[in-house]
């Protein structure tokens, strides 16, 4: 039997895994761009805009750059990917702020017709959660410079699914601390 003392496999091997590493470090860099399926401009059916590039994500009036990742000290407004949401979790969202807010309505001794206004608008959020399908979405949140200090009072947030763009408001407890809009492609 033969002892061979240089064997080809070590080299092979290391550049076989050289070559996976920088193939997983260019894929994790290209998970942050935007889905090209956001790219475009859309609107709710009052009217709101929300146009989205390859390098911009512009809800309204604001201007923000995507970055792809959550940036430790944005000097402008950013978009960016973080975390995921599912049709339950933004449901018990919605579940939780309208019985915050019928409380408080109660509390503050509101007119009824606020009261009922209120409601309406629950109503209009639900009517949105239910033609939403029931999936999980990757979440797009935006970021400004004066919104990273201190605790958020709001937290507001985008996902997609085959046909629409949602735009969620949560709040602390406040009569109108709930929204959902569902913005379409035009």
């Amino acid at each position: 039997m033969r002892y061979c003392v240089h064997s080809s496999w070590q080299p092979r091997a290391l550049r076989v895994a050289l070559i996976s590493w920088a193939c997983l470090a260019g894929s994790a860099a290209l998970a942050d761009a935007i889905h090209p399926r956001w790219v475009g401009v859309w609107f709710t059916e009052t009217k709101q805009r929300l146009g989205v590039s390859e390098q911009q994500f512009n809800p309204g009036t604001d201007k923000c750059k995507w970055v792809g990742a959550r940036p430790t000290k944005p000097t402008s407004c950013v978009a960016f990917y973080e975390g995921s949401v599912s049709k339950a979790q933004v449901t018990g969202q919605m579940q939780q702020a309208e019985k915050a807010a019928l409380e408080i309505a109660q509390k503050q001794s509101l007119p009824g017709a606020d009261v009922q206004s209120i409601k309406e608008d629950f109503k209009r959020n639900r009517q949105v959660l239910d033609k939403m399908p029931p999936n999980v979405f990757r979440v797009v949140k935006t970021l400004a410079p004066e919104e990273q200090s201190g605790p958020a009072a709001c937290a507001d947030y985008f996902f997609i699914d085959l046909h629409n763009v949602y735009s969620v408001m949560a709040c602390e407890a406040a009569p109108d601390a709930f929204s959902i809009k569902a913005y379409k492609k035009e």
